[in-house]
């Protein structure tokens, strides 16, 4: 070890030195030393703390592609489902912040990022729910994507799909009328390579709850 190197070639050189010599040649002669070995100290450090505390992936993720785009509404949700599944709230992700143009639904003014964005968390299995309109339920359909059969809709409408159910119906479609001047509706579905089936299934139930006035303080349309 260069420690050991270093100590030594120190013991040696001030042995016949006081403490106020002995301390001056090792800042003279030293100090570049001892600069990379705080610097190699405070690099493990870093990565530790990270890997440790900082990389920590979510175990709940839902996005709302096409939908009025809300933030506080977001992070409310974040936080009340989070205590709603005993989770930690940092954790937790909901985002609205998907809106794009598909098939033959233009929307204007909106970064296209966003198609790029859900369509690479759907393929890297990041995806364990999704708030979305019929028709993007169909183009994701068209795509290759695959929605989890429910097994309980908790009270909430079947939707059937070559006579399952992969999805609820959670109302009208309002964001869409309003943009698009389109009828649709409004559903809750599950993509099958979605990581995370238990907190899933109580996100269903806490959605149920929203809708039955039981979770005040989420506005949701």
């Amino acid at each position: 070890m260069f420690w050991k190197k270093w100590i030594t070639d120190i013991k040696e050189k001030t042995a016949n030195m006081n403490k106020e010599d002995t301390c001056s040649y090792i800042m003279t002669y030293y100090w570049p030393h001892m600069l990379l070995g705080i610097l190699i100290i405070a690099l493990i450090f870093l990565f530790g703390a990270h890997y440790l505390f900082g990389n920590k992936k979510p175990v709940f993720t839902c996005v709302m592609p096409n939908q009025k785009i809300d933030i506080e509404r977001d992070r409310k949700m974040e936080e009340t489902f989070a205590k709603y599944a005993e989770l930690d709230p940092k954790r937790v992700d909901i985002d609205s912040d998907y809106n794009f143009s598909y098939d033959d639904i233009k929307l204007e003014g909106v970064n296209e990022s966003g198609y790029e964005k859900f369509f690479l968390k759907w393929r890297n299995n990041e995806l364990d729910a999704v708030i979305m309109s019929e028709s993007m339920y169909k183009y994701c359909k068209e795509l290759g994507g695959k929605f989890r059969e429910i097994d309980d809709t908790c009270g909430f409408k079947e939707y059937k799909d070559e006579g399952k159910c992969t999805a609820v119906i959670l109302g009208k479609d309002s964001f869409s009328k309003k943009v698009n001047k389109k009828e649709d509706i409004l559903l809750l579905a599950f993509p099958d390579n979605g990581k995370h089936k238990e907190n899933s299934k109580k996100f269903l139930k806490y959605m149920k709850d929203i809708y039955d006035g039981k979770i005040g303080g989420v506005a949701y349309e």
